[in-house]
């Protein structure tokens, strides 16, 4: 199965009852609901019991009762799920007539199709730095590697005679199957990235793509920038990045969302995200949900591009033996100085 088909980074698996109009459910009987749901689905049913207790103690103290709007109560509840489970892909969000969407409304309508468009499918920016070192700025993993296939294959193709490759993930709020295909550029072959272990379906796994269009960017130095902002497949790709030992990365340890999570809509008029599986790394055996992941090279993020493009340009004159490069590398280092 790929990437979309799984959910991890955004949302995966979509439930929905029947399309029904009912009028707006009691604040109790969405939690009542909620719970229910997450006792059934989340992929730790051991931390159910201090979930529900927390919960309730907050309901019993009228806590919910007292929010704002339902908006304010639905952000509420979702920091009292979180603040037990440390779960970042646990969450209620408010949503009227949630449950009259289908999942085919999950795909992207014609509006949809265009703003993602309009987003460049999630990469913001390619360029060449000085030293012919490679950037591209990706914002999000877009979930339809079809899609976005076209676009990466371009990016990566422009990208393709430079010495050494940044990629931005500083920003980037997660996604889907854009990222294997990404990272099937940068090795060579069926790689095994991640393994997802499903509450009640077993293992299922991430690899990446045996082929892709034009040339595979291998045997050149990678560097991958991280931020506290980067997130689920943004940190899926930097952590398998990093246990391949295929970059380097660079900036501070990443959000710490990583398990795979499935959408369910609540009384109507809420949309529940429950995690429903564990990301783990085929490599380590372990995962960074609520962790994070740690950078290779910590530094504050806005330092995190100058720093990861003088390491590149360091690397490529020591391996280099032409001196013209060198020189070139040089005045590129010098430059980078006064800056």
């Amino acid at each position: 199965m790929h990437l979309r088909s799984l959910a991890l980074a955004a949302t995966v698996f979509l439930a929905f009852a029947p399309a029904v109009h009912a009028a707006p459910a009691t604040r109790d009987a969405v939690i009542d609901e909620t719970l229910a749901r997450i006792k059934a689905d989340y992929v730790f049913p051991d931390r159910f019991g201090a979930i529900e207790q927390n919960v309730r103690r907050h309901q019993k103290a009228g806590d919910y009762a007292g929010a704002a709007d339902e908006r304010a109560f639905a952000t509420l509840l979702t920091t009292h799920l979180q603040e037990v489970s440390h779960d970042k892909h646990m969450s209620l969000q408010h949503q009227p007539n949630a449950q009259a969407m289908r999942p085919a409304a999950f795909v992207s309508s014609p509006a949809q199709r265009d703003n993602e468009r309009r987003e460049n499918y999630g990469l913001r920016k390619v360029e060449v730095l000085p030293g012919n070192v490679g950037y591209l700025d990706v914002i999000q993993f877009h979930d339809n590697g079809q899609l976005c296939g076209e676009t990466i294959a371009a990016a990566m193709g422009f990208l393709a005679n430079t010495d050494a490759l940044i990629i931005d993930l500083r920003s980037n709020r997660g996604g889907g199957e854009a990222m294997q295909l990404l990272a099937s550029y940068l090795l060579d072959g069926s790689i095994d990235l991640m393994e997802l272990r499903m509450r009640g379906r077993g293992t299922e796994h991430m690899f990446t793509q045996a082929y892709v269009p034009g040339k595979r960017y291998l045997d050149k130095p990678v560097y991958v920038l991280t931020s506290n902002r980067t997130f689920s497949a943004g940190e899926a790709f930097a952590y398998a990045l990093q246990s391949l030992k295929r970059a380097t990365l660079v900036g501070a340890t990443t959000r710490g969302g990583g398990n795979p999570n499935e959408l369910v809509a609540v009384a109507n008029d809420y949309l529940l995200s429950v995690p429903i599986g564990e990301s783990v790394s085929p490599v380590t055996g372990k995962s960074w949900d609520g962790v994070g992941v740690p950078p290779d090279v910590a530094v504050d993020e806005k330092e995190a591009l100058a720093v990861a493009h003088r390491q590149a340009l360091q690397a490529l004159r020591e391996a280099s033996k032409d001196e013209a490069q060198r020189t070139s590398i040089g005045k590129a280092l010098a430059a980078l100085d006064k800056a």
